[in-house]
């Protein structure tokens, strides 16, 4: 799960930290964008609920910035992918997200200037949970086969966007 989260109740083993990236149907005259580069009334984001979408507004700041409505809503990042691709716009999404696309939509990917916006990703137990060899054999068992991520969420490819 993304953490942290608000839950006493809960405990939460970090597992990495995951970059954003901007993908976008136009090209943007700079290699690397700040998030007030980013049109809101252009905006795609995930439908209410998803804590994606709460992270995508606090980056963009676009509750202070916008009187958007944000009707362009998704329920899944591979949709507002293929929205990006077939409506045109743009939208935020995760660096996993970005190693199962075709060469053609990486060349749509932009990075963020640094300091990269990440979020971190964890594994979340009930506060009680005592089996902690199984959470480390987790832990392991995902990091192990985790694309290479760099300790700041940044990619390590150099193929991603006009890096």
């Amino acid at each position: 799960m993304v953490t942290p989260l608000p839950h006493k109740f809960l405990k939460e083993t970090p597992l990495f930290n995951e970059s954003f990236f901007v993908y976008a149907h136009y090209e943007y005259k700079k290699n690397y964008l700040l998030p007030e580069d980013i049109d809101p009334d252009e905006l795609w984001l995930l439908e209410e609920g998803h804590c994606l979408r709460s992270q995508i507004l606090n980056l963009c700041e676009l509750r202070k910035k916008s009187n958007a409505q944000f009707e362009f809503e998704a329920g899944s990042i591979d949709t507002l992918i293929k929205m990006v691709d077939h409506q045109s716009g743009v939208t935020i999404i995760p660096e996993l997200a970005t190693f199962t696309m075709s060469k053609e939509q990486q060349k749509h990917l932009w990075p963020f200037a640094p300091p990269v916006p990440v979020r971190e990703v964890s594994l979340v137990t009930h506060r009680d949970f005592v089996k902690k060899s199984l959470i480390d054999a987790l832990k392991n068992a995902v990091l192990k086969n985790l694309p290479e991520l760099s300790e700041k969420g940044e990619v390590n490819r150099v193929e991603i966007g006009k890096i």
